[in-house]
């Protein structure tokens, strides 16, 4: 199959609307454009600098996991939720009450994240079982959690609008979406065809995202597919590529380029778009990591010149990599250090300025590493 002649689908017949049928995407494809080769191989190579980085760099996992939290945040943000990095780092009683539906959504994606790689690392395949269990993961005790956590759709969806009728766009009908996963399935696991991991995921995600195939949170969970499946096929040893960032800086062509493909059959079009955005991914998750490396070494050197133990600042220090804001309760309990040494710390801490208190209260105060959150937050694309 070719790419330039990829017929998007069809529409059927609902009741009192069209729904679309997405054509199957299980063969081997190839393409005549040139400029896609370029694309292509530009993003190898830097998502393979990438994973080399990665693996040279001391606490990588520590990282990641900040990498997670920021990623969680901009996939939610996408679909609507509000809430700052910053708020989706404290904890809930913290969280203002008209926020906390939203705060706690975005924790549901970390929780959803980690599950995947874990099933991934344990070498279970990626596969619909898999999507499902994710999927109820991401919706457990939040608002969707009464359209079917982990299940798939048994009744219509559909996008805008306050009905099918009156929609931007409808999905497969119920009857093929069988049909549907199990085409994708097949696609995701072929090892027989040689259509490139990039190319791959690329088309993955585009289907998955016109299969539309739960009642909520298709958004979250196709995008959460892109680090899935290239750690699954041992692109990337460590998962520590998170494209949502470029996708919510880009929200307008990120849709339009999807809608492109079914209204004028442009998958060349989305693929091109997304090859640059795992370009520009991969570039700035880079920069990310030397960043940090060059922090650790500056913090460190800071801390030694302080007038409390090295070890107990170092202890402090090392915690909020994981947790970079904290209260000072928390930070106690977590690292089982009294509060009177803690607090002649964090003195200290601030004084150095690794630490800046959040709260503006004397009381029940939280602190925040803001420049290690900085890092992950900020981004050039």
């Amino acid at each position: 199959m070719v790419l330039e002649e990829y017929k998007s689908g069809e529409y059927k017949q609902g009741t009192g609307y069209n729904a679309f049928l997405p054509s199957k995407i299980n063969y081997n494809w190839g393409w005549r454009d040139t400029k896609l080769d370029f694309l292509l191989s530009e993003a190898n190579r830097q998502i393979g600098e990438l994973n080399a980085y990665s693996l040279l760099l001391p606490n990588v996992d520590l990282y990641i996991k900040m990498h997670v939290k920021i990623e969680a945040n901009k996939s939610s943000r996408i679909e609507g939720t509000k809430t700052t990095i910053e708020e989706d780092l404290s904890d809930l009683q913290d969280i203002n009450p008209e926020k906390r539906d939203d705060w706690e959504e975005v924790q549901n994606y970390v929780k959803a994240t980690n599950y995947g790689i874990n099933r991934i690392n344990d070498n279970f395949p990626l596969c619909n079982r898999l999507i499902r269990e994710i999927h109820a993961v991401l919706l457990q005790g939040v608002r969707g959690e009464h359209k079917t956590p982990g299940e798939f759709r048994r009744t219509q969806n559909w996008i805008g609008g306050t009905m099918p009728s009156t929609a931007s766009y409808v999905p497969p009908l119920v009857e093929d979406l069988d049909d549907c996963l199990k085409d994708l399935e097949d696609f995701i696991n072929n090892d027989e065809i040689d259509t490139p991991d990039l190319i791959k995921i690329a088309m993955i995600h585009y289907q998955f995202e016109s299969i539309h195939p739960f009642l909520d949170g298709n958004g979250r969970i196709g995008r959460l597919l892109i680090p899935l499946y290239l750690q699954n096929k041992n692109i990337l040893d460590k998962p520590c590529f998170y494209i949502s960032f470029f996708f919510e800086k880009h929200r307008e062509l990120y849709y339009q380029k999807l809608n492109n493909v079914r209204i004028n059959n442009d998958l060349i079009g989305w693929i091109k778009f997304f090859l640059e955005a795992v370009i520009e991914t991969a570039k700035v998750a880079k920069e990310k990591f030397k960043k940090v490396v060059k922090l650790t070494h500056d913090v460190d050197c800071r801390i030694q010149n302080l007038n409390v133990k090295y070890e107990n600042a170092k202890k402090v220090v090392e915690f909020l990599y994981d947790e970079p804001i904290a209260s000072r309760k928390k930070i106690s309990e977590s690292i089982g250090m009294p509060l009177s040494t803690l607090n002649s710390v964090i003195i200290e801490l601030q004084k150095a300025n690794v630490l800046k208190e959040i709260t503006g209260y004397s009381r029940n105060q939280s602190f925040v590493f803001k420049e290690y959150i900085d890092i992950f937050y900020t981004n050039d694309i």
